[in-house]
């Protein structure tokens, strides 16, 4: 099944290869997954319909170890496999000890959002650091985001740390790179979705407001916060409490706060 590569000639080594920088995924539409779970969760993503699988890499004799599950897996998706020797398989993942199997993937689409009530979204306005974009991500599907909208400034989000930290996430949850703020916030607005923004400033404590309707919490940029222009656009500022001489909390430890204090806010109102 799994087909024997040697050439970094190749065209789907040089494809995977290119995935490493971001205008090799805008060229290709495609992204780097590594490892025995992420491509698991590829292989079943691309089953939904939500991906497609270019091609599988192996490090040479790891297929003998790959469960007949994922093997099964692979066929029913029509996935091309690939075996290569070491040296040429460590040229195709970031991570320094990979887990011997690879997969370029087509990025993950979703349907559009159709900003109904009572949805939640998270908004990320420049976040940088690709763990905790990741995380972010990670953490939104697990609270049942309906989306994430990533302005512009933002890391990529098909960046191979920021996938990595959202375990799979990112084929649960619909990722939108939206450059325009103001039209983000005009279609917001247009559904009557209130904008919460995370403001150590804020107006009230997180755990103050009122969650019941349609709401998009924005999360800014770790060091400077959230654009001044998007922060007037809010509807509330919330602050998390924080103690003596703290000034502020991570990026993604403050987005995961707010995002569950929704889901707490709901379940205990009775939604």
């Amino acid at each position: 099944m799994f087909e024997k590569l040697t050439s970094p000639q190749n065209q789907y080594i040089k494809r995977m290869r290119s995935l490493s920088t971001r205008k090799g995924r805008e060229k290709t539409n495609l992204m780097s997954v590594e490892g025995v779970r992420f491509v698991a969760e590829a292989l079943d993503a691309a089953r939904r319909g939500i991906t497609s699988i270019d091609a599988v890499f192996c490090e040479e004799g790891f297929e003998e170890s790959i469960e007949a599950e994922l093997v099964q897996a692979m066929a029913a998706v029509g996935a091309r496999t690939f075996s290569c020797p070491s040296v040429l398989f460590k040229t195709l993942v970031d991570t320094e000890t990979p887990q011997g199997i690879a997969a370029a993937v087509a990025k993950p689409t979703f349907p559009q959002p159709t900003f109904a009530e009572e949805d939640l979204y998270l908004v990320v306005d420049r976040v940088q650091d690709p763990g905790n974009l990741g995380t972010m991500i990670r953490t939104a599907a697990a609270a049942g985001a309906n989306a994430i909208f990533c302005l512009k400034g933002t890391v990529d989000p098909y960046n191979p740390k920021v996938l990595r930290a959202t375990m799979g996430s990112i084929f649960r949850v619909p990722v939108k790179f939206t450059p325009d703020a103001k039209n983000l916030v005009r279609a917001l607005r247009r559904a009557n979705c209130q904008l919460v923004a995370a403001d150590i400033a804020g107006h009230q404590y997180h755990f103050e407001a009122d969650y019941t309707n349609s709401t998009a919490i924005i999360v800014g940029n770790e060091g400077q916060g959230i654009q001044p222009a998007l922060l007037e656009a809010a509807d509330l500022r919330v602050q998390i409490p924080l103690a003596q001489k703290v000034e502020s909390l991570n990026a993604a430890v403050a987005c995961g706060i707010l995002l569950y204090e929704v889901v707490r806010f709901r379940r205990t109102s009775g939604q």
